[in-house]
């Protein structure tokens, strides 16, 4: 082998081991990248729920709403309605006896309803299921009960209440 080609080998090598450093580096930086980027997606609403402290858009606490509408229910019936930004249930189960719930699934947030065949609150995600006498958890993976709203019929009203 001449010299001539021995220099060009090692210039060839050489330029392997540039190019394979500067893709190592590359995929390090695009990992590091897309880390962040999910990381990121995780943690803002986490904190922004965390500092919120319940509230809803615009800083405003809901505590109390007319739902005059849940009136005309039948027994056994249910309607679903926003308490304030957050999804609600309420089940008509006499005449003025009705129970109204948050309907957020205690085991990861899902939306529940009110399934009419089981007459039983049901989370489509994971199969939860809460009565809906009591909002506690019966069956499948929530570990609590459904947040409970006060009702009240007054005045030809129905008040709903944390």
């Amino acid at each position: 082998m001449s010299l001539g080609h021995q220099i060009d080998d090692e210039f060839d090598h050489q330029a392997e081991v540039e190019t394979d450093f500067m893709r190592r580096g590359f995929v390090k930086w695009f990992i590091r990248g897309v880390t962040a980027v999910y990381g990121a997606a995780f943690v803002v609403p986490v904190y922004r729920f965390l500092r919120s402290g319940g509230a809803d858009e615009g800083g405003v606490q809901v505590t109390q709403i007319t739902l005059n509408d849940a009136l005309k229910l039948e027994t056994g019936a249910f309607q679903m309605f926003r308490f304030g930004s957050k999804p609600a249930i309420i089940i008509r189960q006499g005449e003025n006896d009705f129970k109204a719930y948050l309907a957020t699934c205690t085991h990861l947030g899902c939306t529940v309803s009110f399934n009419t065949g089981s007459q039983r609150i049901s989370c489509a995600c994971h199969g939860g299921q809460y009565d809906p006498s009591t909002g506690k958890n019966v069956a499948g993976p929530p570990p609590a009960p459904l947040t409970a709203l006060k009702t009240e019929v007054a005045n030809g009203e129905l008040i709903i209440k944390v």
